[in-house]
């Protein structure tokens, strides 16, 4: 288990975690640290419990509000488990783990690709209707100027889909610097027992 899994999974430390005003950047070492170990022991299967399968039922659904007839673009996407059960015309997901990415790749068909890149660098070869950002901020060294840098790319009307845990200082803080950077056009606040998350869509404004 990892640190993380450790904190939230009891309400007694996720309500401490959600008071200390701990900012991402002094977060992001531990963070890193178990987003790589999970990668190595392949336990992102425990997104695909029910606790988990509320906030992708979420994040789909404004993905798809705006992207289901479109090219959508999943950044950090590991297994492409929010591409399972998404409409969209044209899927390509990212990840910078080359063995989420081969898990990923069974899936592929002439309208979805994985492909090997890194999150903060990496530029689609045309403009997205929809960028997901799915649970990923919290693992890049400049998680707002890494949400502009795709905000730019976008395709007419397009947005930006971020995910976070809305019960965690450090998140509540980088929605409000994003509120101030890009324009919010859509939010869903969802929870599952002790846990909530925000899913919000933002574009240029």
């Amino acid at each position: 288990m990892t640190v993380v899994q450790a904190v939230l999974e009891h309400p007694i430390t996720a309500a401490v975690m959600a008071r200390v005003p701990m900012p991402l950047r002094l977060a992001r070492p531990v963070l890193t640290r178990d987003n790589a170990k999970e990668n190595r022991q392949d336990a992102w299967q425990r997104l695909r419990t029910e606790t988990e399968a509320v906030r992708y039922r979420a994040v789909r659904g404004v993905v798809e509000a705006y992207g289901a007839d479109g090219f959508v673009l999943d950044v950090g996407c590991s297994q492409g488990i929010l591409q399972e059960g998404l409409r969209y015309a044209r899927y390509l997901g990212v990840d910078s783990f080359p063995g989420a990415i081969e898990r990923a790749r069974v899936k592929e068909d002439d309208r979805t690709r994985f492909e090997l890149a890194e999150a903060t660098t990496y530029r689609p070869d045309l403009p997205p209707d929809v960028v997901v950002l799915n649970e990923v901020v919290y693992y890049l060294p400049d998680p707002l100027g890494t949400i502009v840098h795709y905000a730019r790319r976008l395709a007419p009307g397009g947005v930006v889909v971020v995910s976070v845990y809305s019960r965690a200082w450090a998140c509540r803080r980088l929605l409000r610097r994003l509120a101030r950077e890009l324009e919010e056009v859509h939010r869903v606040e969802v929870s599952s027992g002790h846990l909530a998350w925000s899913v919000g869509a933002y574009r240029p404004r």
